[in-house]
């Protein structure tokens, strides 16, 4: 099990991801604009790679395989619901036409999407948290799949409110709060999940997978292929390929 020191300074870069992408959209928004789609990709592949590789088979050895597929399952469907019926989840792919997202913001959609957001960063949190209660190796790899996605998701929670009308100093403010939600949340997680028995941590291991999964394989990797499909594909590619490196380099856990 890892140090209190080393949880804080993985659950700090959990946090800046989210800060880079508040600061690349704020100050060079044309380079998020143009690169977007290449990080979602990338950070795709990772998420449904990492989720399948990963976590869901170290939450099959912790809690057993049908448990964890039960688990992985109802998150799946959980975060599938809540993001088409009550939360929405901003696109990283922003817009060009900004009148359409001020309409959004109007209606309430902007300030819905960053609870939604909220949401999500205190889940990465948890499953950070978990990891790091479960092995160092497993809470290496969750960092790695949240930092990924944080920082176009920072790009997203910046561009849907600065561009819905929201004044750009408090666009930061409010975008900044919800990536430093996710530093938090790892270390009230791993302070209260570090004695859990493995079974627990299993199964929020693999409903941590399965939302992951669902973020990776629903959320980011559409917008990414929506353009320039042959250069994102090499970029989810990279991204598995990296989470297959890690699995066959990484040494064998032992539950």
């Amino acid at each position: 099990m890892p140090t209190w020191p080393t949880v804080i300074v993985f659950a700090a870069l959990s946090g800046v991801a989210g800060l880079v992408g508040v600061w690349l959209m704020s100050r060079h928004e044309t380079w998020a604009r143009n690169h977007t789609a290449e990080l979602i990709t990338f950070a795709s592949g990772l998420l449904v790679a990492g989720s399948l590789l990963h976590l869901l088979t170290r939450a099959g050895d912790m809690a057993g395989v049908s448990n964890a597929m039960i688990w992985a399952f109802v998150a799946f469907v959980v975060l599938y619901v809540s993001e088409n019926h009550v939360l929405p989840h901003p696109h990283a792919r922003m817009e060009e036409d900004c009148g359409h997202l001020h309409a959004h913001v109007a209606d309430g959609y902007g300030w819905n999407a960053i609870a939604g957001l909220g949401l999500h960063s205190v889940l990465d949190g948890v499953a950070v948290g978990a990891g790091f209660s479960a092995s160092y190796l497993t809470g290496s790899v969750i960092v790695a799949l949240v930092i990924s996605h944080k920082l176009p998701v920072g790009i997203a929670s910046m561009g849907v409110l600065y561009h819905g009308g929201v004044e750009r100093a408090k666009a930061v403010r409010y975008s900044a709060s919800v990536a430093l939600i996710t530093p938090v949340a790892v270390l009230v997680s791993y302070a209260s999940l570090r004695d859990a028995a493995p079974s627990v941590l299993g199964a929020i291991l693999a409903a941590a997978g399965g939302s992951f999964l669902y973020v990776g394989a629903a959320d980011l990797l559409p917008e990414g292929q929506a353009s320039a499909p042959g250069r994102n594909t090499l970029a989810f590619m990279l991204g598995v390929i990296v989470m297959v490196a890690a699995l066959l380099l990484a040494p064998h856990e032992v539950v």
